[in-house]
């Protein structure tokens, strides 16, 4: 067995192990991107095929099908590298998501909510620096990314509630802390 396969129970999230959710998750991200990324940079190049030569369009049938044969070139190139760019961009912000989720998750001991929500800020504000945000503009980015991942760490473990007998260690210290509650007010 693989050290990867040993991996307890608690640190699964949508019932694959770390490592499988980070490649599962990053994959899915870069073809996302690459499908998008294609048909804009796709759009774009036709856009600017056509921009570049509006003042002199073909007058012949036989001008016309070369006029769209190279647009055609353009637009295919155009769009695969589109595909690239955006499938670079949205897979490495995935690949970087998941990984701090995942190395939170193991040094928590479990994966919960929390560890969702550092991973989102943390992700948010690492583009934000990376790209030279504003202040403002990166402020607005770290709640977006706390937002986004708190509300897919709440997903999750919803989902392994319903799933799993033992449900994360703070939803069994919160319904502690209401029944102490409601026995000291009776």
């Amino acid at each position: 067995m693989s050290p990867i396969d040993t991996q307890p129970t608690q640190l699964q999230r949508i019932r694959l192990n770390p490592f499988e959710r980070v490649v599962a998750l990053t994959a899915g991200a870069s073809l996302i991107g690459a499908v998008g990324g294609g048909y804009l940079g796709g759009q774009l190049a036709g856009r600017q095929y056509l921009a570049e030569r509006a003042h002199r369009l073909p007058k012949t049938a036989d001008g016309w099908f070369f006029y769209q044969k190279w647009k055609n070139y353009r637009v295919t190139y155009g769009g695969f590298k589109g595909a690239v760019r955006y499938a670079s961009r949205i897979g490495g912000c995935v690949l970087a998501f998941a990984t701090i989720e995942a190395m939170v998750d193991r040094a928590v001991g479990e994966a919960q909510a929390l560890s969702s929500a550092i991973a989102g800020v943390t992700t948010a504000l690492g583009v934000s620096l990376l790209v030279k945000l504003p202040r403002s503009s990166a402020k607005r980015a770290g709640l977006a990314g706390l937002a986004v991942g708190l509300t897919n760490g709440l997903i999750q473990d919803g989902l392994r509630c319903a799933q799993q007998p033992t449900p994360p260690s703070y939803i069994s210290w919160l319904s502690k802390q209401t029944s102490q509650r409601s026995k000291t007010e009776m």
